[in-house]
């Protein structure tokens, strides 16, 4: 049998176990976020966590040495689903004030989401996984700020919004819509998803919008 044929199977046995490992870790990570929204961090095992991925305990540790380290695997995997969820589509195409209203969707529909998981990290963690989760989230924050800043100078320039300072109207953007999840994530507000996302970007779109 010659080589090509050879590299050729090996590729997809390597091709078919990644597959088959990812999904395995999605399914590990995901049973974990719903593990500790249940028990709580201190009260949340490992044990608990394999019969809610239904896998084997040791399967688990294949995958993970720790529970600290399935939380901090969780934790920046969702935090780059938010980037992926919220930055790509404000410098897509398309009018800026439908970008906004994508922008605010991605972000209150995320932390809606993640209510119970969210909640635990913000109450629950130590001070020093509470320090990388507040980097990690700063660093998803500035890469929003980064693409709403470089959207706003293309938009002043064409004339699609009125002269406003991109990279201060760009704070402002991402810091309105960090404070409307929290707020929707602590229950201060009883709208619908659909009527605050509606709410918040007309009223950001009105600082915008040319007169």
């Amino acid at each position: 049998m010659n080589s090509s044929v050879l590299s050729a199977r090996h590729l997809t046995r390597s091709t078919k176990a990644t597959v088959v490992s990812d999904f395995r870790r999605a399914q590990i990570l995901e049973a974990a976020r719903r593990t500790f929204a249940r028990h709580g961090l201190e009260g949340a095992t490992v044990d608990h966590i394999a019969r809610a991925a239904r896998v084997a305990k040791g399967t688990i540790y294949l995958y993970f040495r720790s529970k600290d380290e399935i939380l901090k695997h969780a934790v920046h995997e969702d935090l780059d689903a938010l980037g992926r969820e919220t930055i790509p589509g404000v410098a897509g195409p398309g009018p800026i004030e439908d970008r906004l209203r994508a922008f605010l969707g991605g972000m209150l529909t995320f932390f809606d989401a993640q209510r119970g998981f969210i909640d635990l990290c913000q109450m629950e963690v130590g001070p020093e996984a509470r320090r990388r989760i507040r980097h990690e989230v700063g660093e998803v924050y500035a890469a929003q700020t980064r693409a709403w800043q470089a959207a706003l100078v293309e938009a002043v320039r064409t004339g699609a919004v009125r002269a406003i300072d991109p990279r201060h109207t760009a704070l402002a953007i991402v810091s309105f819509a960090h404070g409307l999840a929290i707020q929707r994530l602590r229950g201060w507000t009883d709208a619908s998803l659909e009527a605050d996302i509606a709410q918040a970007s007309a009223l950001l779109w009105k600082g915008l919008a040319r007169s």
